[in-house]
């Protein structure tokens, strides 16, 4: 069962959302990893910097959504989603990436993933984007309005 964030009578969140983040970049990582410490409801189960590091944390950590970033050193992370889902079925897989087009945003949905954004974005927009994608929404909303798709 997926540990989505719940609340209590006072409105206080009692599950966190555990979030796995996969990013080859450490300055990136690092970045990414200091400002989810202080992002209530969401706990950095653990890091990986790439697909293999990815599929073993997946397994261990079971995380309830999984950062994704697309270019990996050992591989295509869109590639990796279906590897990710046989380690943990519940990860809802979010691809996180510099760019992308319509053959990029519909790779993702064929492969499963549960969204994409991008990183130009806003901290406050990829937080409200896991919060989403852990509640079971797909969140496929790049700026590509020409290309948005609906599954």
């Amino acid at each position: 069962m997926m540990h989505v964030p719940t609340s209590s009578p006072s409105g206080r969140e009692t599950e966190p959302i555990r979030l796995l983040l996969v990013e080859d970049h450490s300055q990136v990582a690092l970045a990414l990893g200091s400002a989810f410490e202080m992002v209530p409801g969401i706990e950095l189960v653990g890091q990986a910097r790439g697909v293999e590091e990815a599929v073993a944390a997946t397994a261990e950590h079971r995380p309830d959504v999984v950062l994704l970033d697309r270019r990996l050193p050992d591989g295509d992370g869109i590639d990796a989603i279906g590897r990710l889902h046989e380690q943990w079925a519940e990860a809802r897989v979010l691809v996180f990436t510099g760019g992308a087009d319509r053959s990029v945003i519909d790779r993702v949905a064929a492969a499963g993933g549960a969204g994409l954004l991008l990183k130009a974005g806003l901290l406050e927009d990829l937080v409200a984007t896991i919060r989403k994608v852990a509640a079971g929404e797909d969140s496929f909303d790049v700026e590509l309005p020409e290309h948005r798709i609906r599954r």
